[in-house]
């Protein structure tokens, strides 16, 4: 009986120890698996801070693009006020002569002098 209960605790001991021996590999196979992982957390985290500033960058472009169209569309519209004014200017000193046919004068304006 006694040597039964020997048997049966070194059986355990055995067994024991193989099994220490498979946890250990698979501790560190998690612990390689753990140090990759956060590996790849700081890439990730250093590709989103890259990615933050880009956009941030981006972002100022546009508000700068939008502020520069307005300025444009202003100067545009000042412009096309300017340009109507001169063209109405323009009409005003138009002479109309009445009651003399268009075309008389001919080619040679000079010849009528």
């Amino acid at each position: 009986m006694l040597q039964s209960i020997y048997n049966s605790i070194k059986e355990l001991q055995t067994e024991t120890r193989i099994e220490s021996r498979r946890a250990r590999v698979t501790t560190k196979r998690l612990q390689g698996t753990v140090r990759k992982v956060a590996k790849s957390c700081t890439e990730i985290e250093a590709k989103l801070s890259s990615i933050d500033e880009r956009i941030g960058a981006v972002e100022k472009d546009v508000d700068d693009l939008k502020q520069l169209s307005t300025t444009r569309d202003d100067q545009l519209k000042d412009v096309m006020w300017k340009l109507e004014d001169f063209e109405n200017r323009q009409r005003r000193n138009n002479l109309r002569f009445l009651g003399i046919a268009k075309g008389l004068e001919g080619s040679d304006i000079r010849a009528h002098d």
